[in-house]
């Protein structure tokens, strides 16, 4: 398993494009910056902000009861990016007379519904709270900033319909969400600030694509963009989630980027991220406001975790 493994990842790293001194610089974070406000022994970022005080204000926010599920399905048929793919083997145990089964998963953590650890996206081999990327990475697990240092999140939730702002069921691919849409979305619906600790949401109606034509979902998407990424930080949320694979408007901003929003959240300012939300089901309870409930598998040194997160109110 680990041969198959590092072959995909080797095969990845090899058919990436080469960085040439021609090519514009694929970042927007120095590697210098990245220091954690908690201090230099800090692995949360600002998943410090959860607190019992933060626990009680979303709680407040359940009145009716109900649930909702914010997971996609995990299936060989999720969609996933290059060589990713999600395999479930369920074996029969003949000597319990064919009376039990057991489950063995071989997948990329990062498909379907997943949270993106603090370790996932760094800045020129340099990571959250300036941990070097060849100090920390091993092939059994991560020796800093892996997803077990992630609490539980029971927070305030926010879901920011872009698509709606606009009049249409889907923003098309590559529109980057700027500030003045998360203004306008926040007037429209009603959402007087979004306060540290809270999670934001944007709903973009990417994922209507995956019944009309799934290589194009997979061929970019519509997101928020860097001055989005710089003002949700200002804010001091704990994370940030979408309805497309990698959160952030791709085609990026510009040329020559490498997940630029990624950069800002994840590496410099210690938020995570949560790709492949469900946020039609929100739509459609005509939710914007909710309890926010997400707990990571503790997966020791791994830099995500499978989510399966829920909205109650």
């Amino acid at each position: 398993m680990k041969r198959l493994v590092l072959t995909a990842l080797l095969g990845a790293a090899l058919t990436a494009p080469a960085l040439s001194q021609d090519t514009p610089s694929p970042w927007v974070v120095a590697p210098e910056a990245l220091h954690s406000r908690f201090g230099p022994d800090d692995q949360r970022g600002n998943a410090n902000l959860l607190t019992p005080a933060k626990v009680r204000e979303a709680l407040a926010l359940v009145r009716e009861g109900r649930v909702i599920s914010l997971a996609v399905p995990l299936s060989r048929d999720t969609p996933a990016y290059g060589w990713r793919r999600f395999e479930l083997v369920v074996a029969q145990n003949e000597g319990t007379a064919h009376s039990n089964n057991e489950d063995i998963v071989s997948a990329p953590i990062n498909t379907g519904t997943n949270l993106d650890g603090l370790a996932h996206m760094g800045v020129d081999g340099h990571f959250f709270n300036g941990h070097r990327g060849d100090a920390i990475q091993a092939v059994d697990g991560l020796k800093a900033l892996g997803i077990e240092h992630a609490p539980p999140f029971v927070t305030r939730g926010l879901l920011l319909d872009i698509a709606a702002l606009h009049g249409v069921p889907r923003l098309p691919i590559g529109h980057v969400v700027g500030v003045d849409e998360i203004e306008a979305a926040m007037r429209r619906q009603g959402i007087a600030a979004v306060r540290p600790g809270d999670v934001v949401i944007f709903h973009t109606g990417h994922q209507r694509l995956l019944a009309e034509d799934r290589a194009r979902f997979l061929s970019g998407q519509p997101g928020p963009g860097i001055e989005a990424a710089r003002w949700l930080a200002a804010h001091q949320v704990v994370a940030v989630g979408g309805d497309s694979g990698s959160l952030e408007a791709m085609p990026h901003e510009r040329p020559g980027l490498l997940f630029p929003v990624h950069q800002i959240l994840l590496a410099e300012q210690g938020i995570h991220i949560l790709e492949n939300v469900a946020t039609q089901r929100l739509v459609d309870a005509g939710w914007s406001e909710f309890l926010f409930v997400l707990s990571p598998l503790p997966i020791v040194g791994s830099s995500s975790s499978w989510a399966s997160p829920i909205a109650v109110r």
